[in-house]
C-alpha cells in the first residue's frame, strides 16, 4: 500500500524549482528591457525604419495617386512626401518608391522636402 500513499513533496526541490524560475524570470526581463532600450535608440535615429516596408510604401503610393485623380492637391502631396521620407534609408530596394514619388511630386509642382512653418 505505499504506492497509494500520497508523497510528501520535497521542500528543498520546491525551492530550487522556486529560484530557478525567478532567475529566468529576470533574466528574460533584462533581456525584454534591452532589447526594447536598442530599437528606441533606432528609431530614435531613423524615425522610418517601423513604417519602410514595401507594403506600407505601395499603399502610401496608392493613396497619393487616388488624391491625385480627386483632386485633392494637398493630400497626394502629403502622401508623395511620406514616401520620399520614410523610403530615403539607403536601401535600393525601395528606389522605384521613392521615383515615383518625386514625379507625383513634379507632376504636382511639389518640393520633395515639406515646407518650413
Amino acid at each position: 500500500m505505499d504506492s497509494v500513499a500520497p508523497q510528501t513533496p520535497d521542500p528543498r526541490r520546491a525551492r530550487r524549482l522556486a529560484l530557478i524560475l525567478a532567475g529566468l524570470a529576470v533574466v528574460l526581463a533584462g533581456g525584454g528591457a534591452l532589447w526594447f532600450s536598442r530599437t528606441q535608440v533606432r528609431l530614435r535615429v531613423d524615425p522610418g525604419r517601423s513604417w519602410r516596408t514595401p507594403d506600407v510604401l505601395d499603399r502610401m503610393l496608392a493613396r497619393a495617386e487616388k488624391a491625385e485623380r480627386a483632386r485633392d492637391r494637398g493630400a497626394a502631396i502629403a502622401a508623395y512626401r511620406f514616401v520620399v521620407a520614410v523610403g530615403s534609408g539607403g536601401d535600393p530596394t525601395f528606389e522605384l518608391y521613392i521615383a515615383a514619388a518625386r514625379r507625383g511630386l513634379t507632376r504636382l509642382g511639389a518640393d520633395s522636402a515639406p515646407s518650413p512653418r
